[in-house]
């Protein structure tokens, strides 16, 4: 008791004396300390959430599941209510989108905020995105001390806003939208700290978004080239029957049905006019037509607008495209026309035999507008070109032998964007070996193929040891540069083409060995990890005793059964290297006997 007393009266006096020096007192210095501490804490805390975002970017193509995770982690890191995401519209108004929000319990249905909530805000429409523009942040601790204008004020009132701070969100140079933290149960006073961590996830978001875009643009290029690789085999497969037939009338059937199928229409078809009316009579000669939509064979069609306002453009090559009948401006005594046959949309273009225009080639849409592709009137334009030659029976050959050279173009185009997506969607964007979906394939059709011959089936897991430390100390760059080096060292032991090297996640791999037994298994990991060792990549740090990366490995051996799951062989693995770990790293364990060994 009086030791304690002592020691009170000690640092009692040491205050006073510092504070008669005008220096820091000993429970300052230890307050600062403190605080010190915690800035730290957070710090690491904040870098451990945005290794797990910047992980599931590099890991995931589903844009949903990026922006799940952020906004999950940054709830979580910055201890607030709710995180959102605001995405803005092309006349810089903005909604809420639903599903990349997270809220803690309570406050996920607060009125309709994030349910793709429309909130244009009138000065973010005049200044186009405002300050965020520049890249700024916005911070208001409490929206009753913050100046805010009455209105805005009444938005944020609805949705029970009291403190919120938002980061601009960019993808390339283009301003997406706004990540928001917000606090809604009480005012927040936001820190340096955390105000950086959310602009980091925004920058994080922003490369999420720029990946996914490209991705969309290669499978819609992919989904075009497809298209015009059938409309092209079409238009090659008519220009062949027109070369084997003369008759018109089983050209124009097979023409009709073709184009309607391509191009999913209504209706399609061949209209001819009456040489002797000058384009003011005429009929449909063949058609192909949904069972909803009327038949208009055989009906004589007569229209003086044709004659007098459309015979000489079509005559010189016009086409006309209509999205909407009704928004085209044309006269009424030609839309009366259109409404007999139910036409809402159309593509006409002409059908010439030599310099006298023929008749017309019709696509129709009955059931509603309909807004046409610039490769659908392409397929039409040229469609028309070759039936054109048939009415006129000359240069058949060479139109035939222009669209075969422009049909394998376009099969090769195909064949190169497809195989372009097949490779994006089974290599390891970092290190191009297989990823985790491609394993996962591998696995279950080895597990089965095994399963009925009866031999052994062996996996490695390995994982490298102290890798978060390498990265927080050389920058994940030289992280990237280390995971592709260790890739290629365990690449060029596998000989076998039966064996496969995947990237599993993070900074492990897997390796799977068909008809391998367990000393064979222990044969290639020994291999791997000296491989690996051979690199001497510099890791120098506190927790290591080693001054080169190393790698842990487990490895697991098993004959596929009816009783028995490729999880379990994946699970004995992991047990393995988990137990290598646990031993002290740089070391390989068999699953079989969980006898570790230092490597």
């Amino acid at each position: 008791m009086l030791e304690k007393f002592l020691h009170n009266i000690t640092k009692v006096s040491a205050d006073l004396f510092c504070k008669l020096l005008g220096q820091p007192s000993v429970s300052d210095l230890k307050a600062q300390l403190h605080d010190k501490n915690v800035q730290i804490h957070q710090l690491e805390d904040q870098e451990r959430a945005l290794y797990r975002v910047i992980s599931k970017i590099r890991a995931s193509l589903e844009l949903e599941t990026i922006f799940r995770t952020a906004t999950k982690e940054t709830c979580k890191l910055l201890r607030v209510e709710r995180i959102a995401v605001y995405r803005f519209h092309n006349d810089w108004g903005g909604e809420f989108v639903n599903d990349f929000e997270f809220a803690e319990p309570g406050w996920d249905d607060v009125d309709t905020l994030g349910k793709n909530t429309v909130w244009n805000d009138s000065y973010l429409q005049e200044h186009q995105g405002g300050r965020y523009r520049n890249n700024e942040t916005l911070v208001v601790s409490d929206v009753y001390s913050a100046g805010l204008s009455q209105c805005h004020l009444e938005i944020l009132e609805q949705f029970h806003i009291r403190a919120y701070a938002t980061a601009p969100i960019f993808v390339g140079k283009k301003l997406w939208g706004v990540l928001a933290a917000y606090q809604h149960s009480q005012p927040h006073e936001w820190k340096k700290l955390e105000i950086q961590f959310l602009s980091q996830i925004a920058t994080q978001l922003g490369f999420a978004v720029k990946q996914a875009e490209l991705l969309a643009h290669a499978e819609q290029k992919a989904a075009e080239l497809h298209k015009a690789n059938q409309q092209e085999e079409i238009l090659f497969n008519l220009v062949a029957e027109i070369r084997e037939s003369l008759n018109l009338g089983t050209l124009f059937k097979t023409t009709v049905r073709e184009v309607r199928k391509a191009l999913r229409a209504d209706r399609v078809g061949i209209f001819r006019f009456d040489p002797e009316s000058n384009y003011t009579y005429g009929e449909f000669v063949s058609e192909n037509v949904l069972p909803d939509c009327d038949s208009v064979i055989g009906i004589k069609v007569k229209d003086h607008c044709f004659a007098e306002k459309y015979a000489v453009p079509y005559h010189q090559g016009r086409i006309q495209v209509l999205s909407n009948v009704y928004q085209a401006g044309i006269k009424d005594c030609h839309l009366a026309v259109l409404e007999q046959f139910q036409i809402k949309a159309q593509i006409v273009v002409p059908l010439m035999k030599g310099k006298t225009l023929w008749g017309l080639l019709c696509v129709h849409q009955c059931r509603g507008s309909r807004d046409w592709k610039t490769l659908e009137i392409k397929f039409i334009r040229q469609l028309a070109g070759q039936f054109n030659v048939a009415l006129e029976h000359s240069g058949l050959l060479q139109q035939s032998r222009f669209q075969a050279n422009q049909l394998i173009q376009a099969n090769h185009a195909l064949g190169v964007a497809n195989s372009q997506l097949e490779k994006l969607s089974k290599l390891d964007g970092l290190t191009k070996i297989a990823n985790r979906r491609c394993f996962d394939e591998f696995l279950e059709r080895e597990w089965n193929r095994l399963k009925q011959t009866g031999n052994y089936l062996s996996l490695i897991l390995l994982d490298i040891d102290y890798f978060k430390d390498y990265n927080d100390y050389y920058g994940h760059l030289a992280g990237d540069e280390c995971l592709i080096q260790v890739a290629r060292a365990a690449q060029t032991v596998l000989k076998r083409p039966t064996d496969l090297l995947a990237r599993y996640g993070g900074e492990e791999f897997i390796v799977l060995l068909p008809n391998t037994n367990e000393l064979g298994a222990i044969k290639v990991t020994k291999l791997i990890h000296h491989s690996i060792e051979k690199l001497k990549i510099s890791h120098t740090k506190k927790n290591s005793f080693q001054d080169f990366v190393t790698v842990s490995l487990g490895v697991a051996t098993q004959i596929p059964t009816a009783k028995s799951s490729a999880q379990e062989l994946v699970d004995a693995a992991d047990k393995a290297l988990y137990k290598a770990k646990e031993q002290g790293r740089n070391r390989w364990v068999c699953a079989a006997k969980l006898k570790e060994v230092d490597c």
